[in-house]
Order: structure tokens, then C-alpha cells, then sequence
């Protein structure tokens, strides 16, 4: 007599095919995924939701596992191309390990049924299993009852899922995580951007899904932050004590879009393409990393993309054309002025205070107004025999030193490509730029040798010590840098800016636009007339990172 084929077994009736088709498509589409991937990362990020899936899932049937099995070797490929470079899966995607051993032990175990199943004795005890259940049809043994009572595993059939349970993952309110996100950021250093950029979108998702536990947190919520992020006014409209994301929100929700502000009418606005962009998506995308590596949320990182056709378009930021550039750099401040405090009106006082060099360093060194305020004496320096700014987190002797005890301060950069060599101009060195330091250091260092009653009274490692801190002062010691009084955040070219919009207007220069950037813009377009420099070089000359498309971004 034949034996009975395995209850698992499935039988291809013309459903049971398709099922099977989509089953090699979807196995075909990871490989074809993760061969496409020029990167070994990417293709752990492609396979990440799906190992998610299957790591809390339990062996259905027969074709399930070789949709498992199949799944596994691919993703094994996958973390071995990752660990060729160096790299810890867990690194590039948090949790990944503890999902993969799962998938491979319930493979495991599947696999030893399926072997006994596939026996003589295994099919015995499985007819022996299926005339019992005949007798109790709506009594299903749990797997240690059938074992006790039949000797055999409760063959592969549907179940309901079980979540995995895992001491990793931390159950907390977004607003609990978004504390600690703020504390952590806050004993790293930073200042006050994350309360004044970051917190308040996080505050804002947080009220609009009434504080959810973030494990908890799934695609109608993501689909919800991603709609109604897009729907928030622009302040204009509100007043100081109305300017929470969530307040403003609410008030063109419930009243609409025209609003009524000291007895007149406001039309409210959306915010900008810029904000959304610039602002809210990278904020939550740092809160989410957070709590991704922290274990207070499942990974990966969503990818957070708003914007509508009411959304107002990044305003273009335009470079000076050469009549701008004669009109700008031909005004008072530039060629004379009457006094410091009347420096657009002409005159016979040349004034080389911060507004004078930091647009000429933008126009003929490309730096970024931030970098060009954090400019320190000893940043000026000589690189292959020629003069250079060197914009670096800390002095030469300083970096070391940092590694073994790092030291709260040192110059902020954008991003860690910021830090770069940037050639000075001859025009700025015939203009003085190293007397202009020079000064500033003899200046430092008599003031505190008079203090010193006079440099017989100091020893010789006091005289070095002076000498250092003369070379740690501001290139510009001029330039007001304001902060926040709030979150004490440091906005670097906040005077500049708002000195540059004034010389701008003073000067009837009105295209749109322009702004403080424009100088920067405009050694763009003469870097770009560079006939055979590589996309790489110009990046470096920048400061972008050269790990991505910057600039057509």
C-alpha cells in the first residue's frame, strides 16, 4: 500500500499555482534586488522589511519554507558582502541579527519536521494525528500535547502568528523618547538646535497622534505625519504666543485658512518647500534614527517626503551677476566710508571690520558665512607653500589631543566635509588679510604681558601659554554672534545676513533671489568656469560631501 502523501504537501489545483508563481516571483525579485544593489548596505535595506516579517512568523506549509529557505540564502549573501567591508549588520541595520537567528532557527526546526513528515514512521503518526483531530473538530492539541499523547509534531499547518518577544525593544511614549533624544543630544555638545528644529515637529506628530507608544506606531500613522505635516500655516498670521506647529495647525483646521489678527484679515499660507524639506524631514528623520538605534522603535529609518502643490517652492537663491558685483563691492564699506557707524555713507575712513572681509571671503574663497564667523587667527596657514584657511574643528596640536580627551567646544562644521583646506585670494593677502591677523595676535599678546606688570615677570612656558591663546582669538572679533535666548542656539551669520538684506536695499538692488549667499554663488559660477576640474574637486572646494550628488540635489 502507497504511503499517504505528506499533509503539508501542496497539491497544485489551479489556486494553489498561482500562489506558487507569486511565491518565485517575489524570491526572484529580493535576488534581483540585491544584485542590482551597487551597495552591500543597500541591499540589507532591502531586505530588512521582509526579514521583519518572517522573524516573527512560524512555517505554514511546505512552500512557505522554500519561500523561507530561499529568503535566507539571500539574505546570508547579502550580510556576508556587508561584513566583507568591515561592517557589522547590526550597524547598518539595528536588529538585524536578532531577526536573522529567529528566521534561521524556525527555518531549522521546519526543516527537521519536514524530514520526519517525509519518513515512514512521520506519516504514520501524522494519519494517527489526523483521525484524532477527526473525533475532536473544533479542538486543535497545542504542539507539547500532540507530542505527548501521538509521539509525533503537529504537522505545518496555518497558524496565527506570534509576536517574538524581545528584552531589546523599549516600550515608551514618543514624548518619553523624544526627551531622551534632546538629553542625548544635549550631552554631546550640541546647542540649542535640536529644541529650536527638532523638537518642535517631533512635538507636533507627537499631539497629532495623541502621544502613541512608538513600537506601536504603523503605516496609517506614517501616512497620517505624512499629510498633515504639509498642511502646517507659516507663522505669518499668529501671534508670539501662537507660534506652536501644532496651535497653528489646528486653527486652519477648525476655522479655515483666512484668519483675523488685530482687527484684520489674515490669508494664512502653508509653509514653504524649503521648510518641509529642509527643516521638518531631516528633524524627524534624526528623532527616528535615535530611536531606531536605541531600540525604542523598529527600524528601518521611514523615509519622510512632504510637500503638495499649495506648498510654496524653494525660493531660488540667485548669485550676483557682475554689475551687482561692481555695485556691492564699489559701495562705501568697501572703498570708504565716514565712520564705523555710518559705514554706507562715503567717506575717507578704509574700516576692515567683519562685514568687509567676510564678503570678500565669500565672494573670492567660496566659504559659508558660518564658517568664515568661527574663523580663528591660527586658522590662517601655510598648505604645499601657499596661504590657506584651515576650517577644522580644532588647532593641529588640539586634534590629537581630542581623541584621548575630548573637550566641550571647537568650531562647528555643516557636515564633517565642512572641514577642508580653502586657498586665500591673492586680492585678500594684498588687502592685508595676515597683517589683519597679526595685529590682532600682538595686540592680544601685549595686553596681557602689561597685565603681567612686563615680560620680565613671566616665565618662559607663561610667555608660551600667551602666545597660544593670542593665536586662539577671533579672526573677527568684531562679528556679534547671536543667540537664541531660548534654546541658546548660535546663529553664526545672523548679523551678516541682516547687515548684507540692509546694504542690498540701501542699494536698490531688488532682484529676487539675492540674499547673503549670493557671494558665495557667485564663486560658484566662476569655480564652474574652470574648464577640466573634476565634480569631486569642486565638491572638496565647497565643503560638500563627495559621497553624494550635492549639487544636483
Amino acid at each position: 500500500m502507497p504511503a499517504s502523501k505528506p499533509a503539508f504537501r501542496m497539491s497544485l489545483r489551479t489556486s494553489d499555482q498561482k500562489f506558487a508563481v507569486r511565491r518565485a516571483a517575489r524570491i526572484a525579485s529580493w535576488m534581483m534586488s540585491v544584485k542590482a544593489a551597487e551597495d552591500p548596505k543597500e541591499a540589507l535595506l532591502a531586505l530588512w522589511p521582509r526579514l521583519q516579517a518572517l522573524a516573527i512568523e512560524p512555517v505554514r506549509d511546505e512552500a512557505d519554507f522554500v519561500e523561507r529557505r530561499a529568503f535566507q540564502s539571500t539574505a546570508f549573501c547579502a550580510q556576508y558582502a556587508v561584513r566583507s567591508q568591515n561592517l557589522k549588520p547590526n550597524d547598518v541595520v539595528p536588529g538585524w541579527d536578532e531577526h536573522f537567528v529567529a528566521l534561521v532557527r524556525e527555518n531549522s526546526r521546519a526543516s527537521n519536521a519536514l524530514e520526519k513528515a517525509r519518513s515512514v514512521e512521520g506519516q504514520l503518526e501524522q494519519k494517527r494525528l489526523v483521525y484524532a483531530r477527526a473525533n475532536q473538530p473544533l479542538v486543535l492539541s497545542p504542539p507539547e500535547e500532540a507530542i505527548r499523547i501521538f509521539g509525533a509534531e503537529a504537522p505545518l499547518v496555518p497558524v496565527q502568528p506570534a509576536p517574538v518577544q524581545s528584552t531589546k525593544y523599549v516600550r515608551l511614549k514618543m514624548s518619553e523618547v523624544l526627551s531622551r533624544f534632546v538629553t542625548a543630544q544635549r550631552a554631546q555638545g550640541f546647542d540649542g538646535r535640536v529644541e529650536s528644529e527638532v523638537a518642535p515637529i517631533v512635538t507636533f506628530v507627537i499631539n497629532l497622534l495623541n502621544d502613541p507608544v512608538m513600537l506601536d506606531i504603523n503605516g496609517d500613522h506614517l501616512l497620517t505625519i505624512t499629510k498633515e505635516v504639509a498642511e502646517i500655516p507659516h507663522p505669518k498670521g499668529f501671534g508670539q504666543d501662537e507660534r506652536s506647529l501644532y496651535f497653528r495647525w489646528s486653527a486652519a483646521r477648525e476655522n479655515g485658512w483666512m484668519r483675523e489678527r488685530d482687527g484684520q484679515a489674515v490669508q494664512l499660507k502653508r509653509v514653504s518647500q524649503t521648510t518641509l524639506d529642509g527643516k521638518y524631514a531631516p528633524g524627524l528623520n534624526a528623532f527616528w534614527k535615535f530611536a531606531v538605534d536605541h531600540w525604542f522603535a523598529y527600524g528601518p529609518v521611514p523615509s519622510f517626503e512632504f510637500g503638495t502643490k499649495l506648498n510654496r517652492p524653494a525660493a531660488e537663491r540667485d548669485a550676483y551677476n557682475e554689475d551687482e558685483v561692481l555695485t556691492f563691492f564699489g559701495a562705501a564699506p568697501f572703498t570708504g566710508c565716514k565712520s564705523i557707524a555710518h559705514c554706507w555713507i562715503s567717506g575717507h575712513q578704509y574700516v576692515q571690520g567683519y562685514f568687509f572681509w567676510a564678503n570678500l571671503i565669500e565672494l573670492l574663497a567660496g566659504m559659508r558665512p558660518s564658517e568664515i564667523a568661527q574663523l580663528r587667527c591660527r586658522d590662517i596657514l601655510d598648505f604645499r607653500g601657499e596661504p590657506h584657511f584651515r576650517y577644522a574643528p580644532f588647532a593641529p596640536d588640539e586634534t590629537e589631543k581630542q581623541r584621548f580627551d575630548p573637550q566641550p567646544g571647537g568650531t562647528r562644521g555643516k557636515t564633517n566635509s565642512a572641514y577642508r583646506w580653502i586657498a586665500i585670494h591673492r586680492l585678500l593677502l594684498k588687502l592685508g588679510i595676515i597683517e589683519h591677523r597679526n595685529a590682532i595676535v600682538s595686540a592680544y599678546r601685549q595686553a596681557k604681558i602689561k597685565e603681567a606688570a612686563g615680560r620680565d615677570h613671566l616665565s618662559e612656558e607663561q610667555l608660551a601659554a600667551i602666545e597660544d591663546q593670542a593665536y586662539e582669538q577671533w579672526l573677527f572679533p568684531d562679528w556679534k554672534v547671536y543667540v537664541r535666548p531660548k534654546t541658546e542656539q548660535i546663529m553664526w551669520s545672523h548679523v551678516l545676513t541682516k547687515a548684507c538684506t540692509y546694504g542690498l536695499k540701501k542699494l536698490k538692488i531688488h532682484r529676487p533671489g539675492l540674499s547673503n549667499y549670493s557671494a558665495r554663488h557667485a564663486f560658484k559660477g566662476m569655480i564652474d568656469d574652470v574648464q577640466g576640474l573634476s565634480e569631486r574637486s569642486r565638491k572638496v572646494i565647497f565643503g560638500h560631501s563627495t559621497k553624494g550628488n550635492v549639487s544636483d540635489g
